[in-house]
């Protein structure tokens, strides 16, 4: 509460002590019991009121879901030492207790809201609750901050060979829960609390909303005005966080968990021991021991996420991982880079390593290693795993990801994870020149029909296919820079890093470990600060290393001398892109397609049919921005 509303309370008079209880209020000592100068007592009936309580003016409306905008009431409830803002709405609480409440909160037929003290336990909001992420066995744990960021985490989960970075980070974040700790339990202005059985310590940040939930215990709840966060019907969660314009709902059940900004987690999905980073998706499923980075998605009841990092990434139904070979417990993890997709009923035998943009079908217990093969397909075949190296690249499907997710960002005020969207980035595209380059010097050069190379199965005869694919990619991201920057820069080479979702140069983000190593932070906060200049310079920087990259790669020295070759290239490579997507997405009009479709009419009543469900290739919004975008290349 503000100091405004502490300094300008006064004790009830003998005459409103009489009208309180003649409207059915109780309390233990009535001098403990603050009011506003114009505080409508009339409005308080059937309270009984324990220790210190303040009570704001009740003298406007406030908006209450089914009524509309009411005049502020207080009944039906027992209060407790809380301090309660302007204008709220109070009916029927079993205890509300402990609690600074803001101005026009709403709280309607709720079991226990209580924050009171409790010398045994020391509940610290969530913050500084370590979450085991990635490696069930431990040794990755990354403490929750309301500061915490996809970029953040990735570095303390990741890089555990740093463990002063690991130690330095926890130290902020302790100092964060310490002073949370001090602080009483709030709601801020606008919160609404509706049939609510048991919250327990639990900070709610101003507009959020609550219906329905079974128990909230020991937690943060993170809103604003135009990024509203919202807790629905029987959802349990303990030790949690949860971002701006989160959404928990449809009986999730969360424990240690960090659920970002905009991301959804409902239809009865288990979580523990997770953190889901912006504009995550997970519903109905299992996630335990997770680092689900933005846009991480599993619609499936029968899907469960262990012992894994991911983002960009969408879950088949059914698919599942195991994490330990019987022996010394679940030590083993599995990394998905970017964008990897998993077919319905997929199974991985950890640890595994899956390549960007992949596509992962079938049973695999080889414990594959994909790094070096981006958009690639791993399908299993008689019960062992086949690689179709760069299969991807000639699916729209990458093309029309690339577009939604930036499309699809619901993030309104501030972004706390740096996201880079492109597909075709610095890694992306490093990684398929170091595979041609592979490839042409290594597997070509063997005799055998059938190559194993990092634990799984590779088709010599369709190598050539494979790099014609890559260094169409390669040659249009490197041109189209080279010949933007019109020669006038040499370019720069570095490594990069996919932190957490931001495609950032390996050097910067070393620059920010040493700085946390060092303990040269004061706040977390900070941290975030410096991921945030990164990535405001990131799609500059990765012009430059494309520049270099195409300097190096095609010996361009001359600016004058060489753009014909450049455009050559980006004009051959839009080409080879385009006409290989367009016909990847023409099968979706394919006859085939269209099993199922004209009921009860003839083949041309099914053509119909399709077209007024799917539309016409021409009209496809997908199609016109693939043929735009390639078009423009030329």
């Amino acid at each position: 509460m503000s100091s405004r509303h502490q300094d300008n309370h006064r004790q009830l008079s003998a005459d409103e002590v009489d009208i309180l209880k003649s409207q059915g209020c109780s309390a233990e000592d009535w001098n403990n019991i603050f009011v506003r100068p114009d505080t409508d007592i009339r409005r308080i009936r059937q309270v009984h009121f324990i220790g210190r309580v303040r009570i704001g003016n009740m003298n406007g409306l406030v908006s209450v879901s089914g009524l509309g905008d009411v005049r502020p009431q207080i009944m039906h409830c027992t209060i407790a030492d809380t301090q309660i803002g302007d204008d709220n709405y109070i009916s029927d609480v079993s205890l509300l207790s402990g609690y600074v409440l803001g101005d026009k909160v709403v709280l309607v037929s709720c079991g226990r809201i209580i924050a009171a003290d409790d010398m045994r336990t020391r509940y610290n909001y969530g913050i500084g609750v370590r979450v085991a992420v990635v490696n069930e066995a431990g040794g990755r744990e990354v403490a929750m901050s309301t500061h915490l960021s996809s970029n953040i985490a990735y570095i303390v989960a990741m890089h555990a060979y740093r463990p002063h970075l690991r130690q330095e980070y926890e130290r902020l974040v302790d100092a964060e829960a310490a002073e949370a700790t001090a602080t009483p339990a709030t709601m801020g202005r606008r919160v609404s609390v509706y049939n609510t059985a048991t919250i327990d310590h639990v900070r709610i940040g101003a507009y959020t909303t609550i219906e329905g939930a079974t128990l909230l215990r020991n937690g943060t709840i993170l809103s604003v005005k135009h990024q509203s966060t919202y807790i629905g019907s029987s959802v349990s969660a303990t030790d949690f966080i949860a971002a701006e314009g989160a959404k928990i709902d449809g009986g999730a059940q969360i424990s240690r968990s960090f659920i970002g900004q905009c991301s959804h987690i409902g239809g009865g999905f288990f979580a523990e021991d997770l953190l889901a980073f912006a504009c995550c998706q997970l519903l109905c499923g299992e996630a335990i021991s997770v680092f689900a980075g933005p846009y991480t998605v599993s619609h499936h009841k029968t899907t469960l996420l262990i012992a894994g990092a991911y983002s960009f990434f969408n879950g088949g139904s059914a698919t599942n991982a195991s994490n330990h070979h019987y022996r010394l417990g679940p030590s083993h993890q599995v990394i998905f880079e970017r964008g990897v997709k998993t077919g319905s009923g997929s199974y991985l035998l950890e640890p595994a390593h899956i390549g960007a943009f992949s596509l992962v079908v079938g049973h695999h217990k080889t414990n594959p290693d994909t790094t070096l093969y981006p958009f690639s397909v791993i399908a299993e075949r008689d019960g062992e795993s086949h690689l179709l190296i760069a299969q991807n690249l000639r699916t729209v499907g990458i093309f029309r990801d690339s577009r939604k997710w930036q499309k699809r960002d619901l993030r309104t005020l501030s972004k706390r994870d740096c996201i880079t969207f492109d597909v075709l980035n610095p890694i992306t595209v490093g990684q398929m020149i170091k595979a041609v380059r592979h490839i042409e010097e290594d597997l070509e050069t063997q005799k055998a029909e059938i190559i194993v190379d990092a634990g799984i199965r590779i088709r010599r005869a369709l190598l050539p296919r494979a790099v014609k694919a890559y260094t169409s990619a390669i040659d249009f991201y490197l041109g189209k820079a080279y010949l933007n920057d019109k020669g006038m820069s040499d370019g720069i080479q570095c490594d990069w890093i996919d932190c957490g979702g931001l495609i950032a140069p390996r050097p910067e983000v070393e620059a920010i470990e040493q700085k946390l190593s060092g303990g040269k932070y004061s706040s977390v906060e900070e941290i975030g600060r410096d991921f945030q200049e990164i990535h405001i310079h990131s799609w500059e920087t990765a012009r430059l290393w494309a520049v270099g990259a195409a300097r190096s790669r095609y010996a361009y020295t001359n600016s004058t001398d060489d753009m014909p070759d450049a455009t050559q290239r980006v004009a051959e490579a839009s080409r080879d892109l385009k006409e290989s997507l367009l016909a990847d997405a023409s099968r979706e009009w394919n006859a085939r397609l269209r099993t199922g479709y004209g009921i009860d009419g003839s083949e041309e009543d099914a053509r119909i049919d399709y077209q007024m469900i799917h539309g016409k290739m021409e009209d496809n919004v997908d199609i016109i921005d693939l043929q735009k975008h390639y078009d423009e290349q030329k």
